[in-house]
């Protein structure tokens, strides 16, 4: 894909061979003609972007005769291409925009990685319909990933009689914890001697391939049965130190599972060492940014009743990330795939959720698109050579019903890093970074901002163009993918966490500064006597206020303070701080506030400043200020 990567490409794309989807374990096809053409169909009949730990891509390979491909190739509007050994190939089209596209590829060689010849070529071209697709938009391009099921590409190895064996070895108490660098060693059973098939070594997930030729199995007299089944199989496994870790008796080669293997064998295999506590990551939500854990069955932790967060009663604005942590896989190797959901009905934290109806609005779907925001989820690892990869979860990731798999965002990660493919997946191991998803707020938010022409300064906000509060409810849920063509799944643990009630803004603060005298006249007349400051500052989560003048050459500098000019029934006075009353103390004003004597004859310059509790989960944010100036002349 490096070399590829250079030239203009309208789609890049990877054909790929499934031979074991759960152990993430594909052939990439080098050397296949890739031909495609704008679809007629209505829909894609096969994933755009294959889901490898999946088994439920359709079957919709289909043979064609050469000469019946020429002539649905002949238009001169076909995209060509030819796949480099990574199964990487380059179609362009300066017209394309996104079409449905049908897929045709002749295939002349079978690729055989951990063989010398690394790969045996089939007697004539197999020329295959993948199937319907829609490619994916990632950045300024559009990615395809093509995945010929195993049990077709397996019947394709067949005919160039080349065989594999795929299988992840663990602790047999740890069923989760793939263990590397192995040597597993492969034999068949045969009458007169064991047939030695190949051999090994695991990965950092745990898993080895060995492929070998139909003749391994097959070696022997003429008294050998094994024509036209398979081998049976039994295996060996040594640690780096050549310590033999498991060695089995050649007559478990004859029990079930293991007699008479087809081309694409897939196996777990486990043997007794010691290992560290088990890592397998849990399936919880539990956090709002760094800053605030959510409430759980027992106390509030960080969020009031009302869903303010902190002893500074924070409401939340722009985007926030939802922390916690996701599997890639359950330990049965099946998938996992979690959302988030908004309610517009709440209820307070600390009592029961709202309705399971109510959470109508799915995160990331239909109308509610804009609430997804991109955020990093994690890392891919690969020890040698040592590689970091950092993988975002996209609005291309999610299904649609807003469900995101880990192993989508990875695969599209890879797919479009021009030094790496999806193929590489298998060398990497997962690094969960806590996030799992983040919300766009500024789609939950519909209070209008204040308008500017309300007033002048020193006047109140009319009560019609103040700003309410507004809070959502939130909630996570996580399964596991038994199978989705069919529906199955099962809830993990975790699913259903619901955040009651959350306080959201994303509305600027209305602040008005003007010499009061100014009001009267123009700003540039010069100001004597006893000049004043009329403001006002409103924001509905307000937690300080304050009104500096300095001169321009620094003598004067004053806070000022208008405490002695409230009456007690209205709200508090200048300097504010530290303000946690979203109810009373969010609108200051006052048409005069007198500044304090000692003015000399310069320049000034008078700064309202206004902080509002808002915090992303991350930072909080910082204050607003707007300024006046006059010329004192006494």
């Amino acid at each position: 894909m490096s070399e590829i990567i250079n030239e203009r490409c309208t789609i890049y794309g990877y054909l790929y061979g499934a031979i074991c989807p759960n152990f993430l374990v594909w052939d990439a096809i080098g050397g296949a003609e890739i031909y495609a053409r704008t679809s007629e169909r209505q829909e894609a009949i096969t994933d755009s972007l294959a889901r490898p730990n999946q088994s439920s891509l359709k079957a919709v390979v289909e043979e064609i005769e050469e000469a019946g491909l020429q002539n649905l190739i002949a238009p001169s509007s076909i995209m060509r291409a030819t796949t480099d050994d990574r199964g990487a190939f380059c179609l362009f089209d300066p017209d394309y925009q996104g079409q449905l596209i049908d897929l045709f590829a002749c295939i002349r060689r079978i690729p055989a990685p951990t063989l010398e010849q690394g790969s045996v070529e089939l007697e004539r071209p197999l020329c295959l319909f993948l199937g319907t697709y829609k490619p994916f938009k990632f950045g300024d391009r559009w990615y395809l990933i093509a995945v010929i099921p195993a049990g077709i590409w397996c019947r394709i190895r067949r005919k160039a009689d080349l065989w594999v064996i795929v299988g992840r070895v663990t602790p047999c108490d740890k069923p989760t914890v793939g263990l590397g660098a192995l040597t597993v060693t492969a034999r068949d059973v045969d009458i007169v001697q064991p047939d030695f098939l190949g051999t090994g070594v695991t990965n950092a997930m745990g898993v080895f391939r060995i492929d070998y030729p139909g003749a391994n199995f097959r070696q022997g007299t003429w008294i050998d049965v094994e024509l036209f089944g398979g081998p049976d199989v039994y295996f060996k496994i040594e640690d780096a130190e050549g310590n033999v870790l498991l060695d089995e008796p050649p007559m478990r080669g004859r029990a079930a599972g293991r007699g008479d293997r087809g081309p694409c064998f897939c196996v777990n295999l486990c043997v007794e060492v010691p290992v560290p506590p088990d890592p397998n990551i849990p399936s919880v939500w539990t956090k709002v940014g760094t800053q605030f854990t959510i409430p759980d069955a027992a106390v509030l932790n960080d969020f009031d009743t009302d869903g303010y967060a902190g002893t500074a009663k924070y409401a939340f604005h722009g985007t926030i990330r939802l922390l916690g942590s996701a599997p890639r896989l359950t330990s049965s190797g099946n998938s996992v795939e979690y959302r988030f959901l908004v309610s517009d009905v709440t209820t307070p934290n600390g009592t029961a959720p709202p309705a399971d109806t109510d959470f109508s609005r799915i995160v990331g779907v239909g109308a509610n698109v804009p609430l997804f925001a991109k955020t990093q989820i994690g890392q891919m690892v690969r020890y040698s050579p040592y590689r970091i990869v950092d993988i975002y979860a996209e609005q291309a990731d999610l299904d649609s019903e807003g469900w995101l798999d880990i192993n989508t965002s990875i695969t599209r990660t890879f797919a479009a890093d021009p030094l790496l493919s999806p193929a590489d997946i298998p060398d990497f191991v997962w690094v969960d970074g806590d996030a799992l998803m983040a919300i766009n707020t500024t789609a939950l938010t519909t209070q209008p901002n204040v308008p500017s022409g309300v007033g002048n300064p020193g006047e109140r906000v009319p009560p019609a163009n103040r700003i309410a509060i507004e809070q959502k409810a939130i909630r996570f849920e996580i399964r596991e993918v038994i199978n989705k063509a069919a529906n199955l799944f099962n809830p993990m643990p975790g699913s259903g966490t619901t955040l009651n009630t959350i306080v959201l803004n994303n509305n600027i603060t209305y602040m008005k500064v003007a010499m009061a005298e100014h009001l009267s006249s123009t700003a540039c007349t010069p100001l004597s006597g006893s000049p004043h400051v009329a403001f006002t500052a409103y924001h509905p989560h307000i937690a300080n206020v304050s009104i500096n003048v300095h001169s321009n050459n620094g003598v004067y500098n004053q806070n000022l303070n208008d405490a002695a000019s409230k009456p007690a029934t209205s709200n508090a006075a200048i300097p504010l701080s530290g303000n946690t009353n979203s109810s009373g103390v969010n609108h200051l004003h006052n048409p005069a506030v007198m500044l304090p004597a000692g003015l000399i004859k310069c320049t000034y310059i008078v700064t309202l400043e206004v902080l509002r509790r808002l915090h992303n989960g991350d930072t909080a944010v910082i204050p607003n200020w707007v300024q006046t100036s006059f010329y004192y002349e006494p």
